[in-house]
């Protein structure tokens, strides 16, 4: 019996469960449509799908790289954040549902004029996000990394976004006092980063990811220096792991920073930490 795309797409759709992907419903769907240039939705009614084209062959590579592991949003190059979606590669950490909390937690104190650095940018995600919420900010992007400047700089053509990138290391690079200081920095822990999926491990920066023993040995030097790099009331929003909220209270006080609060993902997990500086 001559192949059509219903049957196409069900023996994919095998192939993927066979190959242990969590998510094998929902990439297939969104790999058949992108090869065949229909909607997500469209994706299984069967009535539309009768022989095959010259997509099909593009369709089944997509699904036998997804089932080697590599992300479905590296196989497509985009990946949605926020309202928006963001072309990403292999260089740059895949943006994250739990990141999006840094926006809910800033985006009613944007201010027209507000000087914003995205600390750590990788595709720029958050502060290209903010930038969209607000396009009269001063936004600066900054990563240690070259090839993820060069992504968060094509985004931000994309989205036809006025913003400065900076080649920094943490601050080391930074000369510039901001108003709101936003980063997802790596704060994975060493005993969950030697557990890590699979599809992570291979395709995504181990630099981005990785934060020491703990988790919080990069987050403890942006600690360290960020309040010099705040004007006065100047806030700044973090992202970390779970249950490192105990680790970061004790380095705040430390520091003499008492001015914070921590806020919770929609797990009820306390993901997210806001400084007011007011040292």
């Amino acid at each position: 019996m001559k192949q059509n795309k219903q049957s196409l797409f069900l023996a994919q759709k095998r192939k993927l469960r066979e190959a242990g992907c969590e998510d094998y419903r929902e990439s297939i769907k969104v790999l058949f449509s992108k090869a065949f240039g229909i909607s997500v939705d469209q994706s299984y009614k069967y009535p539309k799908h009768n022989d095959l084209d010259k997509n099909a062959s593009l369709f089944t590579s997509m699904v036998n790289r997804r089932a080697a592991g590599e992300p479905t949003s590296h196989i497509l190059r985009s990946r949605s954040f926020w309202e928006y979606d963001f072309y990403v590669e292999k260089t740059v950490l895949d943006p994250r549902p739990e990141s999006e909390l840094i926006i809910e937690v800033t985006k009613n104190q944007l201010f027209d004029g507000m000087k914003v650095l995205d600390l750590g940018c990788g595709s720029g995600c958050i502060g290209l996000s903010l930038y969209h919420e607000n396009p009269k900010i001063h936004l600066s992007l900054s990563d240690l990394s070259d090839k993820a400047l060069s992504i968060a700089k094509k985004n931000a053509s994309e989205f036809k976004a006025e913003c400065k990138f900076i080649h920094s290391n943490l601050f080391s690079n930074i000369h510039n006092k901001f108003d709101l200081i936003v980063a997802n920095l790596p704060y994975v822990e060493k005993e969950s980063f030697l557990n890590l999926q699979r599809e992570i491990i291979l395709f995504e920066p181990h630099e981005a990811l990785y934060g020491g023993l703990y988790g919080i040995d990069i987050i403890k030097l942006f600690l360290s220096e960020v309040c010099s790099h705040l004007n006065w009331k100047g806030m700044f929003v973090i992202e970390f792991g779970e249950e490192q909220d105990t680790l970061l209270r004790q380095e705040l006080l430390r520091l003499n920073l008492s001015n914070f609060e921590f806020h919770r993902d929609l797990n009820g997990i306390n993901r997210a930490l806001c400084v007011i500086n007011d040292t």
